[in-house]
């Protein structure tokens, strides 16, 4: 199964959404795409079947929790199944950047999700967060499983040590993080370049051929004038051992 994921920055729809993303998507020529900070407006219907039409028939969005928040969609070649994990409720925006599904045909439960990026007074909802994503990794270790997405963390993040210290113990409970070949996957202000965008597994699955991508098809995904996103796509190849 070749996975990729992708933040399109639509920032909960403050980003205009670009007409030919889903061009760029689909030249990534993969089975599943996790598109995370989902907010396409009154594009959806169009994205969605655009999609649809070329082959990735089986869609799921992450819940409307009656917030102004930005969504995970899941877009897939091959059936997707709900995932019967219990979603946090401690806020309206983590569910919604959150979607948990599982693919019969390969046997691999699949969670794709984006860790928003809470400021201020929501700054503590970072670390509920994590707990959550640690401890549905542990019920999910011993199964095909693999998490996708942007995870607003890398491995050396020295602002945000507390999630740090989250995902590094998910790393060393039996998860595995790909090693993408590439640049970076996200590109900020002033030339700041971080691999915040993940894809990880359990030991009964396998990646190969994982890369950041900048340019695909024709379209600049990410890291040049006008781009489509701030976000390259993470691709990655993972098969059930």
């Amino acid at each position: 199964m070749r996975v990729a994921t992708w933040n399109l920055n639509n920032r909960a729809g403050t980003r205009r959404f670009r007409p030919e993303t889903a061009g760029a998507a689909m030249s990534l020529n993969a089975d599943v795409l996790v598109f995370t900070e989902f907010f396409p407006r009154g594009h959806e219907e169009l994205f969605r079947r655009t999609l649809a039409d070329a082959g990735w028939s089986h869609q799921r969005l992450s819940p409307d929790t009656g917030e102004v928040a930005n969504r995970v969609l899941v877009v897939s070649k091959v059936p997707l199944e709900p995932l019967p994990i219990e979603l946090p409720t401690f806020d309206g925006q983590f569910p919604a950047n959150l979607l948990c599904t599982f693919l019969p045909s390969l046997g691999i439960s699949l969670i794709g999700v984006r860790v928003p990026a809470y400021v201020g007074k929501a700054a503590p909802m970072t670390l509920r967060s994590w707990e959550w994503l640690e401890e549905t990794a542990a019920t999910l270790r011993n199964t095909p499983a693999v998490i996708v997405g942007d995870l607003n963390v890398s491995t050396t993040s020295s602002g945000t040590a507390g999630a740090r210290k989250h995902f590094l113990r998910i790393l060393g409970a039996g998860w595995h993080r790909a090693t993408p070949v590439g640049e970076a996957s996200d590109f900020g202000h002033r030339g700041a370049r971080t691999e915040i965008d993940h894809i990880i597994d359990t030991s009964p699955c396998v990646f190969s051929d994982a890369a950041y991508v900048q340019e695909s098809g024709g379209f600049v995904l990410a890291g040049r004038p006008n781009a489509i996103s701030d976000h390259a796509a993470l691709v990655c190849r993972v098969d059930p051992v």
